[in-house]
């Protein structure tokens, strides 16, 4: 038994500290570990305590490496102290789970995890904060938190990373059955026709496998078919089908409300509202913070998990514009020779840099070409490792990583260079369909803009910290190069990536005489690594001048809010009100909506009134695709329009588009993304849309009656008077195909019967883009068809950008006919000969 100090202390009895700056400077911390940031940490703490400790939600926004996770932990300290009942520290990942334990270890803070025991009693009875990761709340099996009725309750909640979590919430709360589960063969099964109808073409595909060809349900199928549907997921969920048995309890009374989606490897069924009433120890919490970057949009907040606008619009923050150093450097803006291939087989081939460079790619397959220069490629299972490697100084080659753009920690020589390579892609079915109904939506605007943003912030993580980016890929320099998609970033970001758009003007102009391009660009990035005093300079008065103010914020709210709105009162059976909400808001954005857009909107409004009046419902269905011609073709009542051009639309076709460019290098960044596009191996509705863009910019009027018709070629030109080019594609065979199958042929007989039926008497030359010119020999096509193979496309490609580069220094808003006629000859693009210069003719298998 040792001393009694307690009876000696002057301060008998004291009680516990409620203030989390107060109970800080209790801590037994490391002594490394000083007081808390002035002024970020301790304003914030300060302002939570007066203002927002009794708010049931409460944003807290702060840059990245300001210390939110230290603030969360006394958040949740104080309540702890205050008596306020258990708190819950969530992370989006394990490993970041575990980050956060060792940070709590360091700062002296008492906590306690998981184990095959369950809930710990120290957290049960309000005594020490519980650490974990999403996934063990936000599962539809949890043995942990129960689901439903079953939920235990938890009191006060800290969502760390708040919009990664969201998505393991929505990957929670939905099923994916694969192609392998027999519940995949009798979900296909019982809506083979109506998929069908929806395009002969694309279910072909899916029923081939292909994982790229991608059909919804139509509402009415699925509504009609509910009770089917329930049937056999009921059956497999009895049967302990994995894909099946972990949501099933979430959304098995809700499946009326979810939407459908079949690619050749999966069928995926969402909620359209996520059920997050499920998970009671999250819903039913009376103290819940969601902690985030300066991410600019939190609209998602409202509509996935139902947050009131009133708490995203008074977020927890510290005024402050800037924090950290990122030199963005977009190479191929200094010069179109500094391609995405380039730029990597440059990068690729650094050895013993002495600091950490780190490549962040969209998917697997983009991290191929990484690879083969011996990058280390970084997964799940050497994550750990490689990221202690890093830390401890080890830099013997590149590391690159497939789509973690959130949850990897690089700060200071960990990560110097960081390379974003290509565009962030949407990564589910359902969010791939809804991207090709409404591409370039403002959803899609603002959930790419978000990724982006936690990408950029791997690699600088404090306010001394610096980092040069290296951003690749036509398809990324396009989006940030366009103010309508870069407003949807931080105003941070928006002006790191302004000033970046300054450097390659700047390193175009200062670029000696016999320095290449890529010598320019290393000499740009070691002012930043070698801390040159002018750049510092330099960067400090331009993110000075960072704008705050932004609309974007306000219009994507009213969408995302309106579109929750109007879900819930169909929900509750008030189909009149639930259209009405989003016809009012079609009204009030009527200018800002896109035409895909005012479709999509108008075919929600029609699933609304189906459930009401079929009549009424499908009768709104054809005004949806009337409008937005890639939504659900419906049953009857539409009519084929046919396109044509009439003599001498096509070189004014030619100039309203070249003049909607106030920049010649705003025209050909777009262009560079369509025709990087248009090689073999790139998804099939990136290259068919890649298509029909070079056909638009080519002066030809054009469409894809696939997608517009759900049957006929995947494109058709209308490249002179009654005179058509039918496209058929092929772009993700591989280059050694020897033979054109007799699927193949099939399917395309099936096609020119579609436009001979619609185009009758008109002139066409049936064509389709494979590597082989060889028919099999059991098999054939009912017409002559010619091929375009490898070298033609990069013949055709190559010759259509020179096209567009012909007119650099040119007026685009007062281009001449004789001028662009001059071109399209030039170019050997004229309608007469462009058969001949490109395609050759099939030829029969002996």
């Amino acid at each position: 038994m040792g001393i009694n100090f307690s009876k000696r202390s002057q301060s008998k009895g004291a009680e516990k500290k409620v203030h989390p700056c107060e109970i800080y400077e209790g801590l037994d911390r490391h002594a490394n570990k000083g007081p808390l940031r002035i002024p970020v940490q301790e304003s914030v703490l300060k302002e939570w305590f007066a203002d927002y400790n009794e708010k049931r939600d409460v944003i807290l926004k702060l840059p990245t490496g300001e210390g939110k996770t230290l603030i969360g932990l006394l958040i949740l300290q104080s309540k702890i102290n205050q008596g306020k009942g258990s708190s819950l520290y969530i992370c989006p990942s394990k490993y970041l789970a575990d980050q956060v334990r060792a940070q709590a270890d360091e700062f002296g803070i008492h906590h306690c995890s998981l184990d095959e025991n369950g809930l710990p009693e120290d957290f049960v009875n309000g005594e020490k904060i519980l650490i974990t990761h999403a996934h063990t709340l936000f599962n539809g099996r949890s043995k942990f938190f129960g689901v439903g009725q079953d939920s235990v309750e938890v009191d006060n909640i800290i969502l760390d990373d708040a919009h990664s979590c969201i998505e393991i919430i929505k990957s929670s709360c939905k099923l994916q059955i694969p192609r392998s589960s027999e519940c995949y063969v009798e979900l296909l099964n019982l809506f083979s026709e109506s998929l069908n109808r929806q395009g002969a073409g694309t279910f072909a595909d899916i029923s081939n496998e292909s994982k790229s060809a991608i059909l919804a349900v139509p509402y009415w199928d699925w509504q009609d078919k509910e009770q089917e549907v329930v049937s056999i997921l009921s059956k497999y969920n009895r049967n302990r089908d994995k894909s099946v048995w972990f949501s099933w309890d979430l959304l098995k009374d809700n499946m009326a409300h979810c939407i459908a989606v079949f690619s050749g490897g999966e069928v995926e069924i969402s909620p359209r509202i996520l059920p997050v009433e499920k998970f009671g120890a999250f819903a039913n919490a009376s103290h819940r913070v969601f902690m985030s970057a300066t991410i600019s949009n939190d609209s998602f907040f409202i509509r996935d998990l139902g947050l009131a606008k009133e708490v995203i619009e008074s977020p927890l923050s510290f005024n402050k514009k800037w924090s950290g150093e990122k030199m963005v450097l977009i190479p191929s803006l200094v010069d179109g020779s500094l391609t995405r291939e380039e730029v990597i087989n440059w990068v690729g081939g650094w050895r013993n840099t002495g600091f950490g460079v780190v490549a962040i790619t969209p998917s697997d397959w983009h991290t191929k070409i990484w690879s083969k220069l011996g990058a280390t490629l970084v997964n799940t299972d050497n994550l750990i490792a490689e990221v202690s490697k890093l830390r401890q100084g080890v830099f013997s080659n590149p590391l690159v990583m497939a789509a973690k753009y959130d949850g990897v920690d690089l700060p200071d020589n960990m990560c110097r260079v960081l390379v974003i390579d290509s565009l962030p892609i949407n990564d589910t079915t359902t969010e791939k369909y809804i991207e090709s109904c409404i591409p370039n939506s403002t959803f899609s605007k603002i959930k790419t803009a978000q990724t982006i943003e936690q990408g950029l912030g791997r690699a600088v993580r404090g306010e001394k910290d610096y980092c040069v980016v290296l951003m690749l890929g036509s398809d990324l320099v396009k989006q940030i190069r366009y103010r309508g998609s870069r407003n949807y970033l931080s105003a941070q970001t928006r002006k790191q990536i302004d000033v970046g758009l300054e450097l390659a003007k700047y390193a175009r102009e200062d670029k000696k005489g016999n320095q290449s391009y890529i010598d320019m660009i290393s000499s740009v990035a070691a002012q930043c690594l070698n801390r040159d005093e002018s750049w510092k300079t330099f960067y400090s008065e331009s993110m000075d001048d960072i704008e705050l103010e932004d609309t974007s914020q306000l219009i994507a709210d009213e969408l995302l809010i309106s579109e929750r709105q109007a879900e819930c009162y169909y929900i509750e059976g008030r189909y009149d009100d639930a259209a009405s909400k989003l016809q009012t808001l079609i009204d009030r954005n009527s200018e800002a909506l896109s035409a895909h857009e005012k479709g999509w909107y108008l075919q929600e409004m029609s699933r609304y009134l189906y459930a009401k009046n079929r009549v009424e419902g499908m009768a709104l269905q054809v005004n949806a695709h009337r409008t937005n011609k890639m939504l659900f073709l419906p049953p009857d009542g539409y009519q084929v329009t046919k396109i044509d051009i009439k003599a001498h639309e096509r070189i004014e076709n030619i100039r309203k588009r070249l003049s909607k460019y106030d920049d010649f290098d705003d025209l050909l960044v777009y262009m560079d993304d369509v025709f990087s596009s248009l090689v073999f191996g790139v998804k099939s509705d990136r290259f068919e849309g890649a298509i029909d863009e070079m056909g638009k910019l080519l002066g030809f009027n054009t469409e894809r009656p696939d997608k517009s018709w759900k049957a006929g070629p995947d494109n058709l030109w209308a490249i002179k008077d009654g005179q058509y080019i039918f496209i058929e594609c092929k772009s993700e065979v591989l280059l050694t195909r020897a033979e054109i199958t007799k699927d193949e042929t099939g399917q395309f007989n099936n096609n020119i019967a579609w436009f001979k039926r619609f185009y009758p008497g008109a002139n066409v030359s049936y064509t389709i883009i494979i590597p082989t010119k060889k028919v099999k020999s059991n098999t054939g096509f009912n017409e002559s068809v010619f091929v375009l193979r490898e070298r033609g496309l990069k013949n055709l490609v190559r010759n259509a950008r020179a096209f567009v580069v012909g007119f650099k220094g040119s007026d685009l808003k007062s281009l001449s006919n004789e001028m662009i006629d001059r071109s399209i000859k030039q170019h050997k693009l004229t309608a007469d000969t462009f058969l001949d210069e490109y395609f050759e003719q099939t030829t029969m298998m002996p």
